[in-house]
């Protein structure tokens, strides 16, 4: 972890799941760290388990209003930063006929456009400092899964415009992460006894394959060495995908069926 060591840090998402997970991980090498949620509720769980982290800063930034807060508490304490984690984000469950499609603008602008400015605007700010963006994608960029329509597309613009970056060969700051499901409230927090996707890890683990990727300079990085070598293999196995989304699909059909009669009931 000596790569972190007192480096200036932002952790969005850093209440729960692989945001706090992150936090506790850096926490032995730097205190530097500006942890930044949606909850406060959460962030004062953390700021008395992690007392000596130097920010916590409350923002939602599925508002547009949301990085003008990080960047502020930035200019006004720091003069530079080494990592951001752009982790935070939504996830929603549901057939795509009943997505709640009143609120994509502001999944989009949680999962995509946040993410994405934040990191531009913090190379506008500090033009002369090396620092490396790491956005949380989904492995659900590369594979459709039933009941995911909008968050799935929210993953899968995230993954074209890094690519783009990347293809302009403008993208040597920017990594992007791959995570299969992982056990925490995120997907809780999409709709009603969703079903839980497979295989899936512990927020611990992808978190410190998160940061040993970071490490290497990696631009992709992918917490589940399994689902790398299934998104290999699939290029020449090509029943592989269908497989599994014939799986998470009667996962999805049983789901809806149990729905249809509590709502009955």
């Amino acid at each position: 972890m000596n790569h972190f060591e007192n480096k200036q840090i932002i952790v969005t998402g850093a209440g729960s799941g692989i945001g706090i997970a992150l936090v506790r991980l850096l926490y032995p090498s730097t205190k530097r760290i500006l942890a930044v949620d949606i909850s406060g509720q959460n962030l004062e769980k953390l700021k008395d388990e992690l007392p000596e982290i130097e920010g916590f800063l409350i923002a939602d930034l599925s508002e547009k209003t949301g990085n003008k807060l990080i960047l502020e508490w930035i200019k006004a304490n720091w003069i530079g930063i080494d990592f951001c984690f752009a982790n935070a984000g939504k996830a929603e469950y549901n057939a795509t006929e009943n997505q709640n499609w009143h609120e994509m603008d502001s999944l989009f602008q949680l999962n995509v456009f946040s993410p994405i400015q934040l990191g531009l605007e913090l190379k506008t700010c500090f033009p002369n400092i090396t620092f490396r963006h790491i956005i949380t994608c989904s492995a659900i960029a590369f594979w459709a899964v039933p009941g995911y329509s909008v968050y799935g597309a929210s993953k899968a613009a995230l993954l074209q415009w890094a690519r783009t970056i990347w293809a302009e060969k403008s993208g040597s700051w920017l990594s992007l992460v791959f995570p299969i499901a992982t056990s925490t409230a995120f997907f809780d927090s999409a709709g009603s006894e969703i079903p839980k996707a497979f295989p899936m890890q512990s927020p611990k683990i992808v978190a410190q394959k998160i940061l040993i990727g970071v490490q290497k300079g990696k631009n992709m990085i992918f917490p589940s060495p399994l689902f790398k070598i299934l998104l290999h293999l699939n290029n020449f196995l090509y029943f592989i995908r269908p497989i599994y989304q014939t799986i998470e699909s009667k996962k999805f059909r049983s789901w809806q069926a149990k729905q249809s009669n509590n709502s009955s009931v």
